[in-house]
């Protein structure tokens, strides 16, 4: 028995040279047939500001979207930020639809005042009247009235006073209605008693009307005081007045036999009436 285990016995030399060959065959075996060997690391080439060719980009095979660099990105300008509404001008018809015209209605009078002396019975102020008044004044956005615009007109041929006598002097002599028919006044500027109602026009105003006044052939720049109620309705009444002599537009002062004298000074009155609208 101790012959044969000395036969099968392996030399400690050759053990040794077994075990260097099987890890060199296991070493080898590990990095031909792993699946889990990972892929060679390739590294991206640096970022540049140069815009990548187009035949580059329609020849390439990878699935990868390509990210645009800063320089092809197209930045806002400053006018696409602007809305076109607010450079635009506004509409013509926007402007006139905040204008605003008055027109006379039924109810207007128009008035003179004279003060006199008669024989009988003293001190008296003579009054003429007429319904006859027609006109408009425009008032733009800013509660102004533009030159040129407005016009009324008084048919003076109607006045009428308690005395027949005194009507047919002041028609033929003092205001020659046959050639005259109409005393004129065309406004051209208004000043507000209280500038904050400029544009307004509502309530009760004061306010003061410039323009030229006709009477015959003579024409005279001339202030009107007024006073009036603007309604929310849009209608609006009140009264405006002005004041001055025979000798200012030219006529001749009523001289009759019942009466001893007449003042120089005549008051214009005019009782308006009527109704804003939108030009």
């Amino acid at each position: 028995m101790r012959a044969s285990r000395r036969h099968h016995a392996i030399p400690p030399a050759a053990l040794a040279t077994a075990v260097v060959i099987a890890v060199i065959l296991a070493l080898g075996a590990v990095g031909c047939g792993s699946p889990a060997a990972p892929a060679p690391v390739t590294t991206p080439p640096p970022a540049t500001n140069t815009p990548v060719p187009a035949t580059a980009t329609a020849t390439s095979t990878s699935t990868t979207t390509a990210v645009p660099t800063p320089a092809t990105v197209p930045m806002p300008t400053a006018t696409a930020a602007v809305s076109p509404a607010a450079t635009a001008p506004a509409p013509a018809a926007a402007a006139d639809a905040r204008r605003a015209v008055f027109t006379l209605g039924e109810g207007s009078v128009a008035r003179y005042k004279v003060e006199e002396v008669l024989a009988r019975t003293g001190f008296k102020v003579a009054t003429g009247e007429t319904a006859d008044v027609a006109g408009r004044v425009v008032f733009d956005s800013d509660g102004n009235v533009p030159a040129g615009e407005s016009r009324i007109t008084v048919s003076v041929g109607t006045l009428r006073t308690d005395s027949d006598r005194r009507d047919g002097y002041v028609r033929n002599r003092t205001l020659e209605t046959d050639t005259y028919p109409e005393v004129v006044f065309v406004p051209t500027a208004i000043g507000w008693a209280n500038p904050s109602a400029a544009g307004e026009l509502s309530g009760v105003q004061e306010f003061t009307i410039a323009g030229d006044l006709k009477i015959k052939n003579q024409t005279r720049p001339v202030v009107w005081d007024a006073t009036a109620e603007f309604r929310e309705d849009g209608t609006a009444s009140g009264q405006a007045s002005v004041e001055f002599t025979f000798a200012d537009f030219g006529m001749t002062k009523p001289s009759v036999a019942i009466v001893l004298s007449v003042e120089d000074t005549i008051r214009l009155e005019l009782d308006f009436v009527g109704r804003f609208a939108p030009q």
